[in-house]
């Protein structure tokens, strides 16, 4: 080889072991393989880790926005410029008429010349990769992104959690077949080792650095992805495996390809560490779906509705949160977008939940054109409050604590926003000023300035100036009238139904207002009927004076 390819002052004397993983004296350097002895600290370290390694080669074709390429007629999709143009991804069908990726295009037509053809889009597939990895995040929070194709995630710890390497590669596997995605899944100590086997279709996981040397006479030089002018090289040296490449010395590679590459191999053995940055979250869910064709059909819809929320779920649970709301916006080609919020009384990340409740607005919502595409954004994302649950053999105590709210949930979607609605009681001794409608809540919290109103409340939380029956309870009547009603005068006493009424406690003076011209001068007591029916009444101090109905006791 030494007339080929390296000079010959860089070929060793004699051929060294294909991995010889003893000590070498400092003085033989040039005669070392590409592949020297490991470290006793790196394999310790690259030992504690365990990369799954993702590899979805068709991700081109996955990627097209609207496309559903797996059983149609043979397709592929290209990437270049005229008669340079390669073919990068083909589906099933082009594949089984010998279009392969790597072709060129005059090569693929003249083996099928009816297939069709689609430009790559890169940053379609960055936007897969991007979705794939807050995906990944429910097995582990080390998620890195390998574009164009791969995705690296260290699950070292989570092995426990899901049942050893095995089982998470099937969920994996499992989770991206029902995404309609195809990929290879295998592990290895080091990110790049997972890499270079995933490559190579090697999917029996490798969980210790001493068992990478003997998987390197299975592993092409394709597998690396280096530059081409380094593998057409090789090439010519005759090395076809990474086992080929691991007999050559090491200080004539580095001056004839560079330290990079040889760093690479030293990064694969475990030999030197690799750092690799984590895939950056977003603080917020917001992700788009295309659908394969426009359609009016709210069953399509809801299709790709549940698609997105099951996205939604795992970016959640893997912050242990929940969101407020969402805001769905249905887009059409000629038409501004139709917008649809969702508010919820309390933080959920539940798909089912929210599919359920997004059924509920969809039946009330119409749809003025046919829907391209749908984005579903979540609003602010709380962390959940977690419960923990009964015993084995033992029964729950308490009632579902989530149950009211899924109600109130449910009643919001199906009647709408204005017709559920909470009160609050806002600290104002003018009765008519002294609740407000809020947004429906279920939490035992007060916002600025306002109380719940509820019956439990009104007990405890009325202005200090009401009136007390016995035990000293202050209360206000439950249902008050929208809009005072005169009364009667019966010699000194209110009339009501042609009655006279009995004053049965009070008064409640009330003399405040002044500040907004609104003032008012009351005295308020508890009067009865004759059916022992509580009113509310005041009499007027000023303006001429006279009885009003006010409230009704329940």
């Amino acid at each position: 080889m030494a007339d080929r390819g390296l000079p010959a002052s860089d070929m060793p004397s004699s051929t060294p072991d294909l991995f010889d993983l003893t000590p070498v004296p400092a003085g033989r350097a040039a005669g070392l393989s590409l592949v020297p002895s490991v470290p006793a600290n790196a394999s310790q370290r690259a030992s504690r880790e365990l990369w799954l390694c993702l590899w979805l080669p068709c991700l081109p074709l996955d990627a097209l926005p609207g496309e559903d390429l797996s059983r149609q007629e043979p397709a592929c999709v290209v990437e270049g410029d005229g008669s340079r143009q390669v073919v990068v991804a083909v589906n099933d069908a082009a594949l089984r008429r010998g279009v392969t990726p790597g072709l060129g295009l005059n090569a693929a037509l003249a083996l099928w010349p009816d297939l069709r053809l689609h430009p790559r889009q890169p940053a379609a597939e960055a936007a897969l990769l991007e979705r794939l990895a807050r995906w990944g995040t429910q097995f582990t929070p080390r998620v890195s992104l390998e574009p164009p194709q791969a995705l690296l995630a260290e699950v070292r710890g989570s092995l426990g959690l899901f049942g050893g390497i095995g089982s998470l590669r099937q969920r994996a596997l499992r989770e991206l077949r029902g995404r309609g995605l195809r990929a290879i899944a295998t592990a290895a100590p080091t990110p790049r080792a997972a890499l270079w086997l995933a490559r190579a279709g090697i999917e029996d996981p490798v969980e210790s650095v001493d068992a990478l040397p003997a998987l390197a006479a299975r592993l092409p030089l394709a597998c690396l992805g280096w530059p081409p002018a380094a593998m057409r090289t090789l090439v010519t040296l005759g090395v076809r495996t990474v086992a080929d490449l691991a007999r050559l010395p090491r200080d004539g590679f580095a001056r004839r390809f560079g330290p990079a590459l040889l760093d690479e191999l030293d990064e694969g053995f475990g030999r030197r560490p690799q750092p690799r940055p984590r895939a950056v979250m977003p603080e917020r869910f917001d992700g788009s779906l295309e659908l394969p064709v426009e359609s009016e059909s709210t069953r399509l819809v809801e299709i790709a509705l549940e698609r997105l929320l099951g996205d939604l779920q795992v970016f959640l649970h893997a912050r242990s949160a929940g969101t407020g709301g969402l805001v769905v916006e249905f887009r059409h080609r000629a038409r501004p977008a139709t917008r649809l919020r969702l508010g919820l009384a309390r933080p959920s990340g539940d798909a089912r939940h929210l599919l359920a409740l997004l059924r509920e607005r969809l039946a009330r919502t119409r749809l003025p054109a046919p829907v391209a595409s749908l984005r579903l954004r979540s609003t602010t994302v709380m962390p959940l409050e977690l419960r923990a649950g009964a015993l084995p053999g033992e029964e729950a105590r308490d009632a579902d604590p989530e149950a009211a709210a899924r109600l109130l949930e449910r009643l919001r979607a199906r009647l709408g926003g204005d017709a559920v609605f909470s009160v609050c009681l806002v600290p104002e001794h003018r009765p008519e000023f002294a609740w407000r409608v809020a947004e429906p809540s279920l939490e035992k919290k007060r916002e600025k300035g306002t109380l719940p109103l509820s019956v439990e409340a009104v007990a405890t939380e009325a202005p200090a100036t009401s009136i007390t029956e016995k035990g000293g309870a202050p209360f206000r009547p439950l249902w008050m009238l929208a809009e005072p009603q005169p009364l009667m005068d019966c010699g000194g006493l209110p009339c009501h139904g042609g009655q006279p009424l009995r004053l049965a406690g009070g008064p409640e003076r009330i003399e405040t207002g002044w500040w907004d011209g609104r003032d008012v001068r009351r005295d308020y007591y508890v009067a009865t009927d004759r059916g022992g029916v509580r009113l509310w009444v005041y009499r007027q101090r000023d303006r001429g004076g006279g009885w009003w109905l006010h409230g009704v006791f329940g």
